[in-house]
């Protein structure tokens, strides 16, 4: 194992008639254990960059935490297996555990004490943003360029991408970005997320809660993303290529789509 999420191997290639050995990499999957003062939240797959702002984020996004001024220590043991997180004052943890969609698939927490309330944002994009954003993000993945089968998601301000995150589950890229601009005192709100991903529902209560109004992606949303997207305020976007996408919620944000009076 490597400490940049790829793990050295030996397959054997084929290659029409011929095969033969070749060396590559396949990406790093690990389950890590992440404990709130003492007491064990969640169990979760994922590459194994970026842990403690995976951890930060999944406490921002689930409502445990609202800054890291609430967070007093992160310890990660010398193996990388678990993740300690001690918070300032008590907190009592979410019991609903709800398995998230897809392989690899997050977690988010019934119970967990987030409101969600409509995104008041004066965000407005052109769609040659959109597409230009998009070939942005798929040159910047670097575990997915080494090893394949890697989500990446991103943070951008409309002409380019701030924040970079990737991982075997597409949830936890969103948390990783999160955690991010946690540790370094950027706030996420009024940006734009793009994800190579399919969209589903926690994706966009994460996004809701990062105060984030417009999400693109490469492929589909699903209906629930879409519905919740509507609720929120949220511009949804999916199947974006080089000369073409398609918005399902809010699309008043994108500047051609919006009409003369």
């Amino acid at each position: 194992m490597t400490d940049n999420g790829t793990y050295p191997l030996t397959y054997i290639g084929y290659y029409e008639a011929e095969c033969r050995p070749v060396r590559g990499t396949v990406p790093i999957e690990e389950q890590v254990t992440i404990y709130v003062n003492g007491q064990t939240l969640v169990r979760l797959n994922c590459t194994p960059v970026l842990l403690e702002e995976l951890a930060l984020g999944l406490l921002f996004n689930e409502g445990l935490i609202e800054g890291i001024e609430d967070v007093a220590a992160l310890e990660l043991s010398p193996r990388g297996q678990c993740m300690d997180v001690w918070l300032r004052g008590e907190v009592e943890l979410p019991q609903m555990r709800i398995i998230t969609s897809g392989c690899s698939g997050g977690v988010t927490f019934e119970d967990a004490p987030v409101m969600l309330s409509q995104l008041a944002s004066e965000m407005h994009i052109l769609p040659q943003q959109v597409v230009g954003l998009m070939e942005q993000l798929t040159h910047g993945t670097l575990l997915y360029s080494r090893t394949g089968g890697i989500h990446t998601a991103a943070l951008a301000d409309g002409e380019r991408i701030l924040w970079t995150a990737e991982d075997i589950g597409r949830h936890n890229t969103i948390d990783k970005l999160a955690g991010i601009c946690l540790r370094e005192g950027h706030p996420s709100r009024d940006h734009i997320l793009l994800t190579t991903g399919r969209v589903s529902s926690e994706m966009v209560h994460k996004a809701a809660r990062m105060g984030v109004p417009v999400v693109i992606s490469r492929t589909s949303p699903t209906s629930m993303s879409v519905r919740l997207a509507g609720t929120c305020g949220i511009t949804l976007i999916g199947y974006t290529r080089r000369r073409s996408f398609r918005v399902y919620t809010h699309e008043e944000r994108i500047v051609a789509a919006v009409r003369e009076q």
